[in-house]
Parts: C-alpha cells; structure tokens; sequence
C-alpha cells in the first residue's frame, strides 16, 4: 500500500494482514486505523501509522502512553493534569476533536506525544477493553476506585473493562513510577526469562 489507508482495504503483511474498519487522519499526517482481530466478531486492534511509504507503524500499548504521561509530568505536573482531564472526558463519552480544540493550548508544548493522538488513539484502546472485559474480582476493582478517588476521578459503571487503563494513569499521575504502577496494573512489561 502506497497510499493512504482506506476503509476496506488491507493492511500488514502475511498473518498480520487485517481489513481496515476505520481511519482517522491526525493533523501531524498519521494516521490511526482500526482493524479486525480475533478475540471476538466486534474485536479490533488499533494502530498508528506514521509513514505509509517505506511502511512505518505501530501498536500502541499502554506502556506507550504511561511513559508519556510521566515525561509530561516530570515537564509539568500541572499541565499533564489537564491532559488526564482530558482524557477522562473522551473517556466520559465527549467529542474527541472537541476536547482536543477544548484542552489543545493547555497541552502544547508537552513532551512526547501530540494531544490529537493520544486522545483518539485511548478513545479505541478503551473501547476495545470495554468490548473484551469478562469481569475482575471485587478487590481489584475496589483497589482501581482508590487509585482513581485519589485524582477526584470516579469510574464509570457503564466502562468497566477501561477502568484498569483510566487507574493505571491516575496512578502515575498520583506519584507512582510508570514501571511500578504498570507491574501493579498486572499488565506485561517485566522481561521474559528462559
């Protein structure tokens, strides 16, 4: 593919070639598609791509965007504050170009990630945990409501599969370090031995 990706089309290679859903065009000429996976009929992977042509992409993991948060914090506590304000309104079911236009001066200058992406690219990662949650025991989600009261966020009952990705950001942004609040989210970025 040597063009830009379209709905319908196929991209990857090999096994990992999926039909694209859907295509957001991002101000920075990226481009965030949603493609089939196998979980489920309604699954879905999101990826990023930054280049078409030689093919440059990713998927974005949570790791991604923890690591992001932190590098905003250590740059300003206060303005990456607004930026996991604004995620939590994508989150709560707002607009994402309007809380990109809403939070985009509070935001710019931040290291890392560009606002635009990270929004749209969490309002698919969640909805994606939402599609794919089965259930977690009672004192885990007692334990995600801590972490999150302790930024004023309440989690939403209609969002529960999302509710580990929303607790893992608030951690950081509570003053947990990025590796520890990820080994504590239980999601995979200690080192596989053997």
């Amino acid at each position: 593919m040597v063009h830009e990706p379209k709905v319908g089309e196929f991209w990857g290679r090999g096994r990992f070639r999926k039909r694209i859903r859907e295509v957001i065009t991002l101000s920075n000429g990226w481009y965030l598609i949603k493609t089939d996976n196998s979980k489920s009929k309604r699954d879905f992977k999101v990826k990023v791509i930054f280049q078409v042509h030689p093919s440059r992409s990713m998927t974005p993991k949570h790791a991604h965007f923890a690591i992001d948060l932190y590098g905003k914090i250590c740059a300003s506590h206060d303005r990456a504050k607004k930026l996991l304000e604004a995620i939590i309104k994508v989150w709560s079911g707002n607009d994402v170009r309007q809380v990109v236009a809403e939070y985009q001066h509070e935001c710019s200058g931040l290291p890392g990630y560009p606002l635009e992406y990270i929004l749209h690219a969490l309002n698919w990662i969640l909805e994606q945990e939402d599609l794919n949650f089965n259930g977690r025991p009672g004192r885990k989600q007692e334990e995600l409501n801590n972490i999150c009261n302790k930024q004023g966020i309440t989690l939403l009952p209609s969002r529960k599969g999302s509710h580990l990705a929303i607790a893992l950001l608030c951690d950081i942004m509570n003053g947990t370090h990025p590796v520890e609040a990820l080994l504590k989210a239980n999601i995979d970025v200690a080192p596989r031995l053997g």
